[in-house]
């Protein structure tokens, strides 16, 4: 009893040390990810979520887990010494996306290290997908950013055309008889397409299906995230042309609204597709 105490007061002691290091080494970019995640019109707001989803997902597997026996693994410290050089890499060059990747591999290598390579493949998908709580590099989001506001602003011109209404786009600038709009980052559908490729991976995960529609589900999410978000164009200008530019802005409540929508048929396009995908002949 005396022994299996002072082991559990060695582990929770190890534990301890590893995530005062763990601050004192990421200090810098744990502040820059909680200011990417938490700013405004933040394309990762939901990266909070992520290590809660991934936890119940290990939970899932707590029944698996038990039959298995963690081991050392040396490989472990291969990808904790490839973290640590991206880690250092990122920290000389200021470039903090970097250096939030590599808390990636070091949660890998940590995982393998202490555990073994049959606890880490059991739980390889909740460990993958921490992937998604790290914020891409600006340079990255804007070069994307870009084909998908004029491609959000093209379509919606085109479809509102339809409906008699004279109106000319001009790059970003979608000019109606009341006025001009701006297609602005935010309807890019960037968020969207982020969260979405979350949001697929999760449920591709855990649709009873084989591993090929699996990855075919995953991969319809990028445009089911394009599709859904835009709806939201079209809809804005006609909002616009018969209410006026204001009930548009982005604090209205069409604009909120729109986005719930887009959010709605998305995620309903992403379940039909789901169960099509499970259908048998």
């Amino acid at each position: 009893m005396e022994f299996q105490k002072a082991k559990s007061a060695t582990v929770f002691i190890c534990i301890l040390i590893f995530l005062s290091l763990f601050i004192v080494c990421y200090h810098a970019t744990l502040a820059w990810m909680y200011i990417r995640c938490r700013g405004v019109d933040s394309y990762y707001s939901h990266a909070f979520l992520i290590p809660i989803v991934s936890a119940w997902l290990i939970w899932q597997k707590r029944d698996q887990l038990k039959v298995l026996h963690p081991e050392i693994s040396w490989l472990g410290l291969i990808i904790i010494g490839f973290a640590a050089l991206l880690h250092i890499f990122g920290t000389i060059l200021y470039v903090f996306s970097v250096s939030g990747f590599s808390i990636f591999f070091l949660i890998i290598g940590t995982v393998l290290f202490l555990f073994g390579k049959e606890i880490t493949k059991a739980i390889g998908f909740p460990l993958a997908f921490l992937i998604f709580m790290f914020p891409l590099p600006l340079a990255v989001l804007t070069a994307i950013t870009f084909p998908l506001k004029v491609l959000v602003a093209r379509t919606g011109v085109q479809i509102v055309e339809w409906f008699g209404i004279p109106v000319v786009r001009e790059g970003f600038n979608i000019i109606i008889p009341g006025g001009n709009l701006v297609v602005g980052n935010p309807c890019s559908g960037l968020r969207s397409l982020i969260a979405f490729l979350a949001l697929g991976a999760v449920l591709a995960y855990q649709v009873d299906t084989s591993l090929p529609r699996k990855v075919i589900l995953f991969l319809l999410s990028i445009p089911i995230a394009i599709l859904s978000n835009i709806i939201r164009v079209p809809i804005l200008i006609l909002v616009s042309h018969y209410y006026g530019l204001k009930a548009a802005s982005p604090e209205s409540v069409w604009h909120v609204a729109t986005g719930m929508l887009a959010f709605i048929v998305g995620f309903m396009l992403f379940l039909t597709a789901s169960k099509c995908l499970r259908w048998q002949r």
